[in-house]
């Protein structure tokens, strides 16, 4: 984070207290007293540890939070002038608490280091004092507002069904996967340990691909686009966290809007569905043949795009020309961004166009998915699509054709040239304005 602005993020401290501690940290580090802030930063760490157990207690009546400040407290009685508890204090935390994970762990070990250099008059050879520069001051300012400050205090039994609680209030706001994303990492996400949102991972996994109670049903896309923020955060963590929980996460339905769901996220991220079970991949692979959310996203389970193309194509143009929505044309795009499948998926366009049923369904399908997709089509595909017109008297024989038509050639002249012969289609050439 190069351009990292430590006074932003500053404000997002969950403490009033801690935060006007850190102030005095901002304000030696802005009048490069490196020394100084470096101590003070040390002091607004432990206090806030300290804050956010009392505040577990007070809350939740957490016995985990209560015990480390008893022994902590012991440890200051029985020696009032060894600052020894401090990094009890950090190891008690990070053992037996959901605060911070282990990377995190070890900066906040680390300043401990450069506070005790910083507050110790240890002389180097040169006969100076310990300075830390600025860039080791500012990284280690960063850490502790991303490892610990920012971070509200909550208690990992609690933070779930808080999570959960708070998305069913916001899901009107946040109907979106962009919008969602946003608001759970600066809400949540962002200032809890890993470790914790693996927890929550596993949760929604649970509500999204497995159950169906009436809550379940009414929060199934939200859920979802959780499972997948969670997954981008993380990936090579939630394929651990998926293979280390076999079990768990293979625990699906077997049929249904959940298994429609979980289609989806598999298409996006295929890695998850080698982690799971062979009774799970069973469900997945019926699914695939029966639904039309499991042909529309199954390409994982084999991992070939282009088998998936073959395949798709045989479908669109089959007796069953199923009912492809708006949106899903969108995911079938997205399944990869090569300039590869872009091509195929303009095939895909021409193909589901030409094998149109009716003129009725052929007009529809130009104006609501022709020619919103026109810009991914290229040389081989205008070909292509010329080809097809040529077989399906619904798409050139309609009404519409001498209208919708010629908006092809535009596009197409710029692909093929101005000096491609359309003879040579013959009832693509008939929809076309004579010219002299």
């Amino acid at each position: 984070m190069k351009n990292f602005e430590l006074e932003s993020i500053s404000e997002k401290i969950h403490f009033g207290r801690t935060k006007e501690y850190f102030n005095e940290v901002l304000t030696s580090y802005q009048n490069q007293c490196y020394r100084s802030s470096v101590v003070m930063l040390w002091s607004v760490v432990i206090c806030d540890l300290v804050y956010k157990l009392q505040n577990l207690v007070d809350q939740y009546g957490d016995t985990v939070a209560s015990n480390i400040l008893k022994d902590i407290k012991k440890i200051q009685t029985d020696d009032p002038k060894s600052p020894n508890w401090e990094l009890k204090l950090l190891d008690e935390v990070y053992d037996r608490t959901d605060f911070i994970d282990s990377s995190e762990y070890e900066n906040l070990r680390y300043l401990q280091k450069q506070r005790h250099l910083s507050a110790h008059p240890v002389l180097r050879q040169n006969l100076e004092l310990y300075k830390p520069n600025k860039e080791t001051v500012r990284s280690l300012i960063r850490n502790a507002l991303e490892g610990i400050l920012i971070k509200p205090p909550f208690y990992t039994q609690k933070v779930v069904a808080e999570f959960l609680e708070d998305l069913d209030e916001a899901k009107t706001a946040i109907n979106s996967f962009p919008k969602l994303k946003r608001y759970i990492s600066s809400r949540y996400l962002d200032r809890i340990s890993k470790d914790v949102e693996m927890v929550i991972f596993k949760t929604i996994w649970k509500f999204a691909f497995k159950l169906s109670d009436d809550k379940c049903k009414e929060n199934r896309q939200v859920n979802l686009w959780v499972v997948r923020a969670i997954t981008e955060r993380h990936s090579a963590r939630v394929i651990e966290e998926i293979k280390g929980n076999n079990d768990a996460y293979s625990n699906i339905a077997a049929v249904g809007e959940p298994m429609g769901f979980l289609m989806f996220y598999l298409a996006y991220y295929p890695e998850a569905y080698v982690c799971l079970s062979e009774d799970a991949k069973l469900k997945i692979k019926h699914a695939r043949d029966s639904s039309i959310l499991g042909k529309i996203y199954g390409w994982f389970i084999d991992g070939d795009l282009g088998a998936h193309f073959d395949f798709l194509c045989s479908w669109f143009a089959s007796d069953e020309y199923p009912t492809i929505l708006d949106q899903q044309w969108e995911h079938i795009l997205e399944l990869s961004d090569s300039d590869e499948w872009e091509e195929s998926f303009s095939k895909l366009i021409a193909v589901y166009y030409c094998s149109s049923r009716s003129f009725d369904t052929a007009d529809k399908v130009f104006g609501q998915l022709v020619l919103p997709y026109l810009k991914f089509f290229t040389k081989n595909s205008a070909v292509f699509m010329l080809e097809n017109i040529e077989t399906n008297n619904q798409v050139w024989d309609r009404n519409r054709a001498a209208l919708d038509h010629p908006k092809l050639k535009d596009k197409f002249d710029k692909l093929l040239g101005e000096k491609f012969d359309y003879k040579k289609y013959p009832r693509f050439f008939s929809n076309l304005p004579a010219t002299d």
